[in-house]
């Protein structure tokens, strides 16, 4: 059974990829935190309502032949695992951004926690 094809996993999977970006870009704040003229980057957060609708998904590029190359993914782009990235054009303050990067573990956990949650569910439904 391929749990991608639930709608919930489906979405908890995506806002544990977005989590994951998210910690990168966080990662790179920290790192960059003594380059001057470096500003700190977030993403922008996942809306709910159109995850549901479908309309905010990540677009991979279409070819016509099995043998065409897709486009490689461009350094920023993969850093952020094509989630949309926003500047917030302030400098690096470290104590933000270890709050930050604490929120997202949180999330994440918690997320983690609801997926395994679902999946007991599931075991229970079926007898397992």
């Amino acid at each position: 059974m391929d749990l991608t094809q639930i709608p919930i996993f489906a979405e908890m999977a995506k806002r544990l990829q977005w989590l994951t970006a998210r910690q990168n870009v966080i990662a790179q704040n920290v790192a960059n935190a003594n380059t001057p003229g470096y500003t700190t980057s977030d993403l922008k957060p996942l809306d709910f309502a159109k995850l549901l609708n479908g309309q905010q998904t990540t677009l991979q590029l279409a070819t016509a032949d099995p043998a065409h190359l897709g486009a490689p993914p461009d350094a920023a782009s993969a850093a952020t695992g094509g989630f949309e990235r926003a500047d917030t054009g302030s400098p690096v303050a470290l104590e933000e951004q270890m709050m930050l990067l604490s929120q997202t573990a949180t999330d994440f956990n918690f997320t983690t926690a609801l997926y395994q949650k679902q999946i007991a569910l599931i075991k229970d439904a079926i007898g397992h």
